[in-house]
């Protein structure tokens, strides 16, 4: 563990008091409680970095999606086309 010095604004020492206050039952639980926070912090970071990779890859990887065959998907297409060419006369 190391200790160093950090300049809070008023506005955040007093919340973070407060809410020490609350927690523990003292203001010396303080450095708890911002560790806690800064825990919780990069958990909430790490879970939208793992969100955003997840929507990235069902967005490019569509196609996971599909449960059928490369034959099947042949087939299908084919049949398509078919019905394509014939709405167009040829």
């Amino acid at each position: 563990m190391a200790k160093t010095t950090i300049n809070l604004e008023d506005e955040v020492y007093k919340k973070l008091v407060r809410e020490a206050v609350e927690r523990y039952g003292t203001t010396r639980t303080l450095s708890r409680l911002i560790n806690e926070k800064l825990k919780e912090t990069e958990i909430m970071k790490a879970r939208k970095e793992k969100i955003k990779t997840k929507d990235v890859v069902e967005k490019t990887a569509g196609l996971w999606k599909i449960k059928e065959t490369g034959s099947e998907y042949v087939v299908r297409l084919r049949k398509e086309s078919e019905k394509r060419f014939k709405g167009l006369g040829i």
